[in-house]
């Protein structure tokens, strides 16, 4: 096995590992010959880069021809709107919201990579755990305090531990299907369902200021 990654892992004997940025060009080098690439590199948070780091990234995945991609795509795709069926199913449209740049980088690489090679999407909705991200884990405990929600639109919230987001992945490079997977618990909260989980006080805000908060 071999992994690409800007921080350094813990040492295995069956994997190799290359310390890189996604952009650098030696990762096509590193992951040239792979039978299956699981493509879990993206910048989540908003940096002057962001489309260079994410497309970039995923520009070399492709370039490494891998017989097969397992992209970690997103539930943003789908966008935040009114009219949106509960519960979305991967029969519905994606639409990202342009105020939302992750969505829309996540879309374009389900898209270049499908084009390019047999391609698993799995749109993930938000994941939590132990090894969340560090601003994940600052925003979740931020709910205790205040629960954001978009005014004037309805709520619908998913969370997923990562056992089960590292149990997806595991099992789509297993597999030999190429397509689109939600992939996320059967129900959902709504603003007032998170408040009581976590204790916070729910606070309305216009939606751009919620997406870019």
């Amino acid at each position: 096995m071999r992994s690409v990654a800007r921080r350094p892992v813990p040492s295995h004997p069956k994997l190799s590992h290359t310390t890189a940025d996604l952009r650098d060009p030696g990762v096509r080098r590193a992951l040239a010959g792979c039978d299956v690439i699981a493509h879990l590199g993206f910048q989540l948070w908003h940096s002057r880069d962001a489309a260079g780091v994410n497309l970039g990234g995923t520009a070399n995945v492709i370039a490494a021809a891998p017989g097969r991609i397992v992209l970690a795509s997103s539930a943003a795709v789908y966008g935040a709107w009114p009219d949106n069926p509960l519960p979305l199913s991967e029969d519905d449209e994606a639409q990202p919201n342009r105020e939302c740049a992750y969505a829309e980088h996540k879309l374009e690489a389900e898209r270049r990579c499908a084009s390019a090679v047999p391609t698993v999407s799995l749109r993930i909705c938000a994941v939590l755990g132990p090894h969340a991200d560090p601003l994940v884990k600052k925003a979740s405990k931020g709910l205790k305090r205040a629960v954001p929600a978009a005014r004037g639109r309805r709520q619908a919230v998913q969370f997923l531990h990562e056992d089960d987001a590292a149990a997806a992945l595991l099992a789509a490079v297993k597999s030999e299907v190429a397509s689109v997977y939600n992939v996320a618990p059967a129900d959902w909260l709504d603003e007032t369902g998170v408040a009581d989980v976590s204790g916070g006080r729910v606070v309305h805000l216009p939606f751009g200021v919620l997406l870019h908060g």
